[in-house]
């Protein structure tokens, strides 16, 4: 009996250990929509824009395949293909679909060749279409939830909800330099893009 005793006090000083004190386990917000951005480039492998072309279950790995428009950060050729645990994938839900266009933030490849975008799908962010001429958008409004902000201040909206594509590339090109904080704009009505359409 006082082996058991034993054992169940050990059991819990483990966890705690494990687990921590609450504060150790909560995320510090970023100071800002730079920071954020710069926070997932510092614990990426490799970060693109590009669009999905297939995803194909094989085993327990679902392999998604990518069309790279914009190589950002690391090593990327004009194909990339992504390499996940399905077990990420919850039944009935894709995580990505074809004709997809994000910045993709991703995870150095494991030991198995296995990869996952940082953050879980944080570290996948919209490209959103704007007019002809126009520069493309990305969708920030969630990675805005990650911002600190007063008790009271609402979370950004689509009248702030985007940077241009090629503010967020150079913040995460040069993710080691702290930077001016880039202009959000608003975000326009949802215009996806066409398959032929090359990420600028």
């Amino acid at each position: 009996m006082r082996r058991s005793n034993l054992l169940r006090v050990w059991v819990c000083v483990a966890f705690i250990a494990a687990c921590g004190p609450a504060s150790a386990r909560t995320q510090v917000p970023d100071a800002g929509i730079g920071d954020a951005l710069r926070n997932l480039a510092s614990r990426s492998g490799v970060v693109f824009a590009g669009r999905v072309t297939a995803v194909t279950p094989r085993g327990g790995v679902m392999e998604v395949s990518f069309a790279v428009d914009r190589p950002v950060l690391g090593s990327v050729d004009a194909a990339y293909t992504l390499r996940e645990w399905s077990g990420l994938w919850t039944a009935g839900q894709s995580r990505y679909r074809v004709g997809q266009r994000a910045l993709i933030f991703l995870h150095p490849p494991n030991a198995a060749g296995l990869s996952s975008p940082v953050d879980g799908m944080d570290g996948v962010l919209p490209v959103v279409a704007t007019a002809a001429n126009e520069p493309l958008l990305l969708d920030v409004r969630r990675l805005a939830t990650r911002v600190q902000r007063t008790t009271g201040t609402p979370l950004g909206s689509s009248k702030s909800g985007a940077i241009t594509l090629s503010d967020a590339a150079r913040l995460v090109a040069a993710w080691k330099t702290p930077q001016p904080e880039p202009q959000r704009l608003p975000l326009p009505a949802a215009m996806p893009l066409e398959r032929g359409d090359a990420v600028r």
